[in-house]
């Protein structure tokens, strides 16, 4: 958001995003197989970006080099590990979700992508994006997929959207390294799809703000 010069009060930090997914992971529950390990979607949950409250979120787009994340990321998983570690064992949480070793960490990979977009997909709603605002810094502007998008009309909501609906589906390999059946599958698949889906049906028929009219603004007065 803050790349592409994204105009509000409040951007999400990674606090926010842990407690969003923890609501979808929540809301998508029945959708799920029972043997699903909520200690472990809770655990990936937490996990997976909480380096970044220490480095920052950093992009490729920004200059600074791939040893270089590496570097300041290491530094920060191993304090987070020292200070966490007779809590959890922050460091195996990490690696087996970037490894996607179970159907618990490519089930919380799957709904981080949904959150990304659907952020975007509010912001948008929220207020036009300029994605020609001068800010914002050419290698992330003229990226080819979202030069392409542009020529076809799409904003930058549509953008994200696309882009990380590519990542919500299970593969034939994963079903077995997973352990599960192709119409397990494809069940979460479809679940984790239609949450994203109706936001953006939402952001496109421009009811999704709608919720605002029935929030209790009185109860922050204070």
């Amino acid at each position: 958001p803050l790349l592409w010069q994204i105009e509000r009060k409040r951007l999400e930090d990674v606090k926010n995003h842990i407690l969003d997914l923890l609501l979808i992971a929540r809301i998508l529950r029945k959708y799920f197989p029972d043997d699903i390990d909520y200690d472990k979607i809770n655990d990936y949950i937490m996990c997976h970006d909480l380096p970044e409250a220490i480095t920052g979120d950093i992009t490729k787009f920004e200059g600074v080099s791939g040893d270089e994340i590496k570097r300041v990321t290491s530094l920060a998983i191993n304090y987070l590990s020292s200070r966490f570690g007779n809590v959890l064992d922050f460091r195996t949480i990490l690696n087996n979700y970037e490894d996607r070793v179970d159907i618990e960490s490519k089930i919380v990979n799957m709904i981080d992508k949904v959150h990304s977009s659907t952020t975007f997909i509010k912001y948008q709603s929220e207020q036009d994006v300029d994605m020609d605002d001068p800010r914002i810094i050419p290698e992330l502007r003229n990226h080819p997929f979202v030069v392409k998008k542009i020529e076809e009309g799409k904003d930058l909501a549509d953008i994200f959207f696309e882009f990380h609906m590519k990542s919500v589906n299970i593969t034939d390999e994963e079903c077995e390294r997973y352990s599960i059946s192709r119409e397990t599958a494809d069940k979460m698949v479809n679940a984790i799809g239609a949450f994203a889906n109706e936001m953006y049906s939402q952001k496109l028929n421009g009811t999704l703000l709608n919720v605002k009219k029935d929030f209790p603004i009185d109860a922050m007065k204070y």
